[in-house]
């Protein structure tokens, strides 16, 4: 069990090295006992069991970022999160810190790329010192 996020040791690895995701994701299993897809999968399926709530959320959504191909309707936009912004290569994770009010629980702050410029949609996936994710949930950035 770790005692504190800093016992993840991830402050010695080089962001800009081109095998970070692989060392990130090794260090997690590691030390936590889960990686980056187990964190992934769990808001990938938040994503579509929530999909018709946020399409009502968001206004628009330009898919990876191109405003010529804006989606308006609620169905459309309901099929793209369930479709494509759920997939795990569309989800990068941002940040990861102690949760303010449960301070058992590690926050990982997740960006869906798919969604506009990658910062309109959000995930959080809340994950005991055990390794066991408690909480997934998506939600819209204004």
């Amino acid at each position: 069990m770790l005692e504190s996020i800093k016992d993840l040791e991830l402050s010695d690895l080089d962001q800009d090295a081109n095998d970070f995701w692989d060392k990130f994701n090794s260090r997690l299993k590691e030390k936590l006992g889960i990686g980056v897809d187990e964190i992934k999968e769990a808001l990938s399926s938040a994503i579509i069991k929530s999909a018709e709530e946020l399409a009502l959320e968001l206004p628009n959504i330009a898919p990876y970022g191109d405003y010529e191909k804006l989606l308006e309707d609620n169905d459309s936009m309901t099929a793209f999160l369930r479709e494509e912004a759920s997939k795990l290569e569309n989800l990068t994770i941002y940040t990861i810190n102690e949760d303010d009010k449960q301070k058992q629980l590690l926050r990982f702050v997740v960006i869906c790329t798919a969604v506009d410029d990658g910062e309109s949609l959000k995930g959080f996936v809340f994950v005991s010192r055990q390794g066991v994710i408690r909480h997934a949930f998506a939600q819209v950035e204004t």
